[in-house]
Parts: C-alpha cells; sequence; structure tokens
C-alpha cells in the first residue's frame, strides 16, 4: 500500500496511522528533511497547516572509534630459556634463583608472600637458615630491573607482593604440558 492510499482508504474510519520511516542522512540535512517530510505529510493527509506533525529524528548512533593501541609489557618471562627480555627487546641476566623468585612472584601476583614461605617455594628450605637472603635477592631483582619496573612491593614485617601484573606477561614452556604428562605415565 502506497503513502497515499493509506490516507485515502475509509476503511480506516478515520483511525490514526502512524507511519515509520528510515532515512539515513547527514547531520547538517536533518533539519530540513524534517521540514520538508512534515509539510508532506500535512498535505497527503489533509492536516491543516496550523497542526503539528511529529517528526522524530532517530539520536545520533553510536561512532566507531579506534581501539587502543595493544600496549606492550615491560617485562616478558620467558620461561623455557629461562629468559628475562624487556620492552625494547634487551635481554636481563638474572642468576637461577633470582630468576625463580621473580617468576614465583609473578605467578602469584596481588598476595603477600612471607620471606619463610619464599624460602620453601624457591629455595625448597624448610628451616629458614636467614630472612635476609630473600631481602638481598629481591634487592638485586630491583636493581637489575632499574627504577622504571617497580614491580616487587615490601610489605613491612610480612614479605613481598607483585603489583603492577599488566607490565609482566609470561611465556610459559610451550613443551612443559608433554613433559608433564610424559612423566605422570
Amino acid at each position: 500500500m502506497t503513502l497515499e492510499a493509506a490516507f485515502l482508504d475509509p476503511a480506516d474510519g478515520g483511525a490514526v496511522i502512524e507511519v515509520t520511516a528510515r532515512f539515513v542522512v547527514p547531520q547538517r540535512d536533518l533539519a530540513s528533511l524534517e521540514r520538508d517530510f512534515a509539510q508532506k505529510i500535512r498535505a497527503l493527509a489533509g492536516i491543516p497547516g496550523q497542526s503539528t506533525v511529529e517528526v522524530q529524528a532517530r539520536p545520533q548512533a553510536p561512532r566507531l572509534r579506534a581501539l587502543p593501541a595493544p600496549v606492550e609489557p615491560a617485562l616478558r618471562i620467558l620461561v623455557a630459556p629461562r629468559r628475562v627480555v624487556r620492552a625494547d627487546g634487551t635481554f636481563i641476566d638474572f642468576t637461577r634463583l633470582e630468576f625463580d623468585l621473580l617468576l614465583f612472584l609473578c605467578e602469584n601476583p596481588g598476595r603477600v608472600h612471607r620471606r619463610g614461605a619464599l624460602l620453601n617455594a624457591v629455595w625448597h628450605l624448610n628451616s629458614t637458615p636467614s630472612t635476609r637472603t630473600v631481602d638481598v635477592h629481591v634487592r638485586r631483582i630491583r636493581s637489575k630491573l632499574g627504577p622504571g619496573l617497580d614491580l616487587i612491593t615490601t610489605v613491612r614485617g610480612v614479605g613481598y607482593r607483585l603489583d603492577h601484573t599488566a607490565e609482566v606477561e609470561i611465556e610459559p614452556d610451550p613443551y612443559a604440558s608433554r613433559t608433564d604428562s610424559f612423566l605422570a605415565t
């Protein structure tokens, strides 16, 4: 049915007719389109000029916005070769225990780890020879990471915590799961 036929159809008995139209137009042309559309509706429906014809403009559609560029982590820990790489590609040399301590903290972020628990998890010591051992290794890790990368937080009287997890990416050993399943059989 055409627009003219909808207004001239006597079967409606003077009922109100809702007409929905969709136009895609630039924002600057919207006002003139509303004005022209209202005039044409008045003429077709026989509505007097002083009556109002409501033309609702659709709210402005959300615009596409660029997603932020993926942030390169400040530090990548490569588990298989036991290497630590800065964002600029330079390698940081760690001793085995320093690497293991950093990896343990990065794998368990946001928790405060007591010095004794770190000695047990990293050094595999059940007795506590000296909690200064952990302090010395944390100090060495901090000095090797540099002042711009403050990952490890000291919780005074308790232990250490890794806070800035977004700055660290751990690349696991791709063969670790194969080795573990091989050893389990």
